[in-house]
Order: C-alpha cells, then sequence, then structure tokens
C-alpha cells in the first residue's frame, strides 16, 4: 500500500498542479488569507452525515467509542459501548452498518436550496469524518459512498448545485484524526505525541481488508492517506474553503505543506481565492482562518475568523434528541459573531436517509426568515469601532479544553434584548438590538458616544418599519425609539439603520 500512496502523492504533487507555490511555510505564507468573498459572507452551512448516522446514537464519534470498553460514564460517548452491545451485540463493526447507510432521500438540489434560502453565502459538503469514510468517489480509497453505502457522489453533488447558483462551495476534512480515531493493539500501529486507546487486545477488526477503514497501517502510510485524498477533491473540484478539523495537527508538517502548495497551485490554475482555516496551530495565522468551535470572541478582531455551530442536538442526527437551535438564538449570535469580525458556520444533521430532520428544516426557515428582511445588517459589513454594550455578560470558561485564540462560550445563548450590536457599511451604520423591547421604548446606543468617536447622524431608520424614527444625539451616544408596531421577526432582533454625513 505504501508503494502506492506515495505514487499517487507524487502524481498530485507534481503533474496535477502548477509549481508557483512550494511547500515552505515563507512561500506559503504569502497566501491572502481572507479574500472579500469570505470577509463578505458572513454565513455558511455544511452537514455531517455518514455511516454514524445509521446508530444515530450520541454523536459522529460513536464509531470510536463502540470499541472503547474504559470510557468514563461520566464523560460523553462513555455510554456508547454497553449500548452498543445491548443494542445491536459485540459481532456488530462499524463496517457493519455501511448498508444501512441508503440515502434514498438525498437531493442535492433540495438540500443546496434548503441552505441557500437559510442565508448560507457558501455551503459545504463534509468530505470525510474521523470515520475514514470518504464522500466522493474516491480512487485512494475504497471505503466511500460511491462504492458502498448509498452509492452517491455527495461531495460532487452538492459542488455541483452549490455552483449553479454561483455560490462559494467549501468541502471539510476531519480526517487528520482518522489514523488515530479506533483504538489500537499496544505496540502497533504507533502514532507519535499520541497513546491514547491503546490495549493488549481490542475489538476493532483486524483483517487486512479492513486497513483503510480502520486506520490499521504505519504512520508514513497514514500521512500518504491523508494527502491522497485532499488531492483528489482538490482536482475535481478545487473547493473555494477547505475546511479543517483538530486533527491535521496529527499529520507530518511535510505533508501538511505540501497540500498547502497543492492546493494554492490548483487555485491559481483555475482563477479561484481559497480559504483554508486553522483549528489550533497546524497551519500559520498569516495564510488560515482561525476556527474556533461554538463560541465567540471576546471583542473585535484584527482579523477575520470563524466559528461552526450544530443546527440539531448534535454534529450528526441523534434520534434520542430531536432537537434544534432556535431561530432567534441563533442570529443574536450571529450578530455578535460579525460584529467581532467573525463568520458563521452551521451544521446539519440529516438522517441515513438522506431526509433532513424536520426540526433543523424548521430552524433554517426561521433564520432565513430574518436574514431576508435584515441580511444587509450580516452581508457584506465589518466591524463598528465597538462591537456593542448590553447587560450579558460573556466569558471563558476556564475548564474548557479548546481554550485556543480566548474563544468564549458562557453566556452567548444568554443574548437580549438589551444587548447591542454594531456593523457598518460604508457610511451606514446597523446597530442590532438583540430581540424586540416593545414599542416606543427609548435605547441609548452608546457606539455614538462623544469624545469617544464624533459622528454627524444624518437618518435614523427601522429596516422592516415605515414609522419616523425619533432620535437624538447627545454625549451619552445616540438616543432612539423603538417603532408603535413590531416589525416581522423583530422578536429575533431588530435593526436600526443609522445614516451619517
Amino acid at each position: 500500500m505504501k508503494t502506492a500512496l506515495i505514487g499517487l502523492t507524487l502524481f498530485c504533487s507534481c503533474s496535477a498542479f502548477s509549481a508557483d507555490w512550494k511547500p515552505e511555510w515563507e512561500n506559503l505564507k504569502r497566501h491572502k488569507a481572507v479574500p472579500q468573498w469570505f470577509a463578505d459572507a458572513k454565513l455558511g452551512v455544511y452537514f455531517h452525515w455518514g455511516v454514524y448516522s445509521v446508530p444515530a446514537w450520541g454523536t459522529e464519534w460513536y464509531p470510536r467509542w463502540m470499541y472503547v470498553p474504559d470510557r468514563p460514564d461520566n464523560l460523553w460517548g462513555g455510554d456508547v459501548y454497553e449500548y452498543h452491545r445491548r443494542t445491536y451485540g459485540a459481532d456488530v463493526h462499524y463496517h457493519d452498518y455501511i448498508d444501512k447507510w441508503t440515502g434514498e432521500n438525498f437531493n442535492a438540489a433540495e438540500w443546496v436550496d434548503m441552505f441557500e434560502n437559510m442565508g448560507a453565502k457558501f455551503i459545504g459538503s463534509i468530505a470525510e469524518h474521523h470515520d475514514g469514510v470518504s464522500l466522493w468517489d474516491s480512487q485512494t480509497n475504497e471505503w466511500n459512498s460511491v462504492k458502498m453505502g448509498p452509492g452517491i457522489d455527495v461531495v460532487k453533488a452538492i459542488a455541483d448545485e452549490t455552483y449553479k447558483r454561483n455560490l462559494k462551495f467549501m468541502a471539510t476534512f476531519h480526517h487528520g484524526f482518522h489514523m488515530m480515531f479506533y483504538p489500537k493493539i499496544k505496540g502497533k500501529w504507533p502514532r507519535p505525541n499520541y497513546d491514547d486507546y491503546y490495549y493488549d487486545e481490542v475489538d476493532v477488526p483486524q483483517d487486512p481488508k479492513y486497513a483503510k477503514l480502520y486506520g490499521n497501517m504505519s504512520y508514513d502510510d497514514a500521512n500518504d492517506l491523508w494527502l491522497g485524498k485532499l488531492n483528489e477533491v482538490i482536482e475535481a473540484h478545487c473547493p473555494d474553503y477547505i475546511w479543517m478539523d483538530f486533527g491535521q495537527r496529527y499529520v507530518k508538517e511535510s505533508h501538511r505543506k505540501q497540500f498547502l502548495a497543492n492546493y494554492f497551485n490548483k487555485a491559481d490554475e483555475v482563477g479561484k481565492e481559497v480559504v483554508v482555516n486553522t483549528k489550533g496551530d497546524f497551519f500559520p495565522t498569516e495564510l488560515a482562518v482561525v476556527n474556533v468551535e461554538r463560541a465567540t470572541m471576546q471583542d473585535i478582531t484584527p482579523e477575520v475568523w470563524i466559528t461552526d455551530f450544530i443546527l440539531g442536538s448534535s454534529w450528526c442526527f441523534n434520534r434520542e434528541k430531536r432537537t434544534a437551535i432556535k431561530p432567534a438564538e441563533a442570529i443574536r449570535v450571529l450578530a455578535d459573531v460579525v460584529s467581532k469580525n467573525g463568520v458563521m458556520l452551521l451544521s446539519a444533521g440529516p438522517m441515513a436517509d438522506g431526509t433532513i430532520p424536520e426540526e433543523q428544516v424548521k430552524a433554517m426557515e426561521g433564520i432565513g426568515a430574518w436574514m431576508k428582511l435584515y441580511g444587509e445588517a450580516i452581508y457584506g459589513t465589518r466591524p463598528f469601532h465597538m462591537f456593542g454594550h448590553g447587560p450579558t455578560v460573556l466569558k471563558r470558561d476556564e475548564k474548557d479544553a479548546w481554550n485556543e485564540y480566548g474563544k468564549i462560550k458562557d453566556g452567548i445563548w444568554d443574548l437580549m434584548e438589551d444587548d447591542i450590536r454594531y456593523t457598518t457599511k460604508g457610511k451606514t451604520v446597523y446597530a442590532i438590538q438583540l430581540g424586540w423591547p416593545g414599542k416606543n421604548r427609548e435605547i441609548l446606543l452608546e457606539g455614538f458616544k462623544d469624545p469617544v468617536l464624533r459622528m454627524r447622524v444624518k437618518s435614523v431608520s427601522v429596516l422592516g418599519s415605515r414609522q419616523r424614527i425619533k432620535w437624538k444625539k447627545s454625549s451619552k451616544g445616540l438616543r432612539v425609539r423603538s417603532p408603535k408596531e413590531k416589525p416581522a421577526e423583530a422578536d429575533s432582533a431588530l435593526v436600526y439603520k443609522i445614516e451619517l454625513r
């Protein structure tokens, strides 16, 4: 296997791509991390769909935890081992679920319509999660959605429909962690800087025919497989954005650099400005956008960043928890993220048959209803001199294991009508009130206080309202009054549009 993988890697890095970009950090750092289209987009969406959607219990980490007997019950995934044996039996392995991942209700056009109507300006397909199953017609990995399961090239189907709508396409790769995702036998298939879940014996199938699925291969082969998969999707689709999960930190530096060189060269060849992110420090921030998971930042950042949230109760479909994000809360978090120079990414969790759960559909419809009316306060905007103000305290969770870049989680779901967030576009300032304050209520917009910033206000209006808005500028800020009649969707957020002279 090693010879074949190396051959593919060399072919993709030498033949299919030009050579302006080299696998050297100083060369790669010339890449513009944030093209204008990405800074303008503000909202994207993709999905977690795969073999793990069959058990649909717990999370998309089910394929790992079903093989871990000593995961403490008080930790997430700690109950999967016993649940799997109680429900399916110890002889049922992860690959046995593949035939039940049927996808008969998958319809790329309907999915992309739904995502576009939600207001997403870039739309993605998961390409591969940690489990080792590729969602495209891979020649590198026989464990893929075309040769098995639904028989669909999911990445191509979503890419084609997205490009038809002149939207940006994203492919998400979580496969850097695949090489250590499944438990390993002690002393076999060692991984540098990682020794969790190594046992004298494991339940994970050891037959060589399952090697690529369960990651039973050398570290060198695993790295070559990682790069070979990426090269296939780059060559076939050259996504506008390749989103990457945390596990790429375990990949060899040489391979990470080669991936970037291949991607940037292909982008130049087809005339695209492309984006990659770093979730941790596996890529330098000079060339990659910072990603923080389900979080915001404390203040406005000098560079654009991105955060990702789930539409359902889990990243993948969870049959036991049929809940979804509340549209009002999603809009408020989006306003907070954008006010701090961020971009928001949402993830749906379809069922194994390709049905997007009704509760997630309704959530997307609710988000889209607000975005259709008030999207001008979000799309194409930039931060004001301050992100906002209000009584809700947002703070770091010091116990959070993923505290890179000062991200904040505590308090983000508590944002409410007394909180204000600002965005700007040219000579327009948008003051987004995170909920309906009630009719004819006086609101102080502290972002206009003197002498912090002297601005001459030309007019004030409320999006979605025909009422003339009363306002008065003072040293403490701009005093405005909410309209007498509540605009449509204002329970989520109310938008004051302030035109400057």
